[in-house]
């Protein structure tokens, strides 16, 4: 017997992310109503923050994107 695939709804919204006491421009990533990560954008790098504090620092969104899903996907 097979699994039905189930649809995942991915959004990237733009947002302001707290670092410390500091506001950043960045995103925000969700799947369905969950909040799965933030991601800043900080010296021409974008960094995944994780409770106020930067986590890890990537040349491109796409990359930090990939990551907080495989994250997500195995903390699940």
């Amino acid at each position: 017997m097979s699994k039905k695939d189930k649809k995942i709804e991915i959004q990237l919204a733009d947002a302001k992310v707290v670092i410390g006491k500091d506001n950043y421009s960045g995103y925000t990533l969700t799947i369905g109503k969950k909040i799965i990560g933030e991601i800043a954008e900080l010296d021409d790098q974008f960094a995944i923050v994780k409770n106020g504090n930067v986590d890890s620092f990537y040349k491109n969104l796409e990359k930090a994107v990939k990551i907080l899903i495989e994250n997500y996907n195995l903390a699940k």
